[in-house]
């Protein structure tokens, strides 16, 4: 079951709670009924699950990877991405961590990852057609098996006066920077907690005072410097995700897709069997159109000397 709150009742749950019934006065008669929420349900089968990750995913990546937040540079195999600013930096940084989360749990979908969802679907394809599926089977499997990797990093933190040597998977810390990237310091308790817990697994023990203190530290090495010099791999992970969604689906494009003739052509989409939801629908159309053409970044392969540290 989804819950959906109406619009007017965006109140409810503030300034001691009791929403609109709050504010309001009483009815002429004395009595005011208390507002509900609408209730809609939705029941996904798997192929409208899919859809519905394969839509969302590629919203995800198309927000990361475009010529707004950066530029290519150079010819394969030697390209690399610079972002336009370092706030395009951390406004990708922000989304990556979204897109390396789970969803919420009151979704219309089972709580996964993203790249989770991309496996099982990679796994278990319902539009696979002469294993076009390959591509984004191995760019989803290569891009977690790198997150995965643990790398060891020395780091200089002045504010508390400590050198260490911290051990933690890429994973790990681009979602640490990402939390940094988007809460202040009273909001990234947590993560000083995880630098307290990752310095004194690398022999550093500091108070939890001394983590805080330390988060922007912490933000300058692996934000500005690392990811920095990981942003052109990332990115190319990415692109690589959205290339093999595109390549997956083809053979669903053709096979759904009736044009109408006209000046422009129309066209309509046959959904396949599975796709009964009016907001599985909107998803397939939605996906459907978008693969219609190429994505707008071409495919391009990072120089090794963007791939041998960290």
């Amino acid at each position: 079951m989804v819950t959906f709150i109406s619009h007017c009742q965006h109140t409810t749950g503030v300034c001691r709670g009791g929403g609109l019934n709050h504010y309001q006065a009483l009815a002429g008669d004395g009595l005011q009924p208390r507002l509900k929420p609408s209730v809609m349900p939705i029941r996904l089968s798997d192929i409208e699950e899919e859809v519905v990750f394969l839509k969302a995913i590629k919203e995800i990546i198309d927000s990361m990877v475009n010529f707004a937040m950066l530029t290519l540079h150079g010819s394969d195999p030697e390209s690399m991405i610079l972002f336009e600013t370092s706030m395009h930096q951390r406004f990708f940084n922000i989304v990556l961590v979204d897109f390396l989360s789970r969803t919420d749990k009151k979704a219309p979908v089972k709580q996964s990852s993203y790249l989770g969802a991309l496996r099982a679907i990679s796994a278990h394809p319902r539009f696979d057609v002469d294993n076009s599926v390959a591509a984004l089977r191995d760019a989803t499997c290569a891009f977690v098996n790198w997150l995965e990797q643990e790398v060891s990093v020395d780091v200089w933190l002045p504010s508390i006066d400590t050198q260490a040597s911290i051990q933690i998977s890429r994973l790990n810390f681009l979602k640490m920077c990402g939390d940094i990237s988007k809460h202040n310091v009273l909001r990234s308790v947590g993560v000083a907690e995880e630098l307290q817990q990752n310095l004194a697994a690398g022999g550093a023990s500091v108070e939890l005072e001394d983590a805080m203190l330390a988060l922007g530290d912490f933000y300058e090495r692996f934000h500005t410097d690392i990811l920095n010099y990981h942003s052109s791999t990332i990115a190319e992970f990415l692109n690589n995700i959205r290339w093999g969604i595109y390549d997956y689906l083809q053979p669903e494009l053709r096979r759904s897709i009736v044009w109408e003739g006209g000046n422009p052509r129309k066209y309509h989409y046959t959904f396949p069997i599975g796709i009964e939801s009016n907001f599985a629908k909107q998803c397939y159309w939605d996906l459907m159109n978008e693969v219609l053409q190429p994505p707008y970044v071409r495919r391009f392969q990072v120089t090794k000397w963007l791939k041998l540290r960290y």
